[in-house]
């Protein structure tokens, strides 16, 4: 009788197989809600409340009205130039709560259930002016 040896898999087979499970996890959570949303789960779930620089809200806020102002007039309230808000730290201390603020002067963002869960209770606005752009 012939003895049958059973031939193992090779490593790099393995090594390659996680690498595409771990890109078709990142695939399917991008078209799943994007990376934003995941990210800002991640880090409500880790992380504190952490806020952003003012200067990079600004710059975002800059393109967002670019954005908005390719739009119809009627389209321009529910852009997100008008519609999005940011977590800014304007003290520079990681223990105190950030600033929820929004990008038009004429939109103070909402504090959510979530935002007082996280203890955020403050807004305002980062009044970046959009020529062009009407947000109400």
């Amino acid at each position: 009788m012939k003895s049958k040896k059973a031939q193992g898999m090779p490593m790099n087979v393995i090594i390659i197989a996680i690498i595409v499970l771990v890109v078709l996890v990142i695939v399917i959570a991008f078209f799943a809600g994007g990376f934003g949303g995941i990210v800002s789960k991640i880090r409500g779930t880790f992380g504190g409340v952490t806020g952003q620089a003012g200067d990079l809200a600004i710059q975002s806020c800059q393109s967002l009205c670019e954005s908005a102002g390719n739009l119809p007039a009627e389209s321009q309230p529910r852009s997100s130039f008008c519609t999005q808000s940011f977590l800014i730290d304007d003290d520079g201390n990681p223990e105190t709560t950030p600033v929820k603020m929004s990008c038009a002067s004429d939109v103070v963002p909402e504090l959510t259930d979530e935002d007082q869960r996280r203890r955020i209770t403050r807004t305002g606005s980062l009044a970046v002016s959009c020529p062009g752009v009407s947000c109400t």
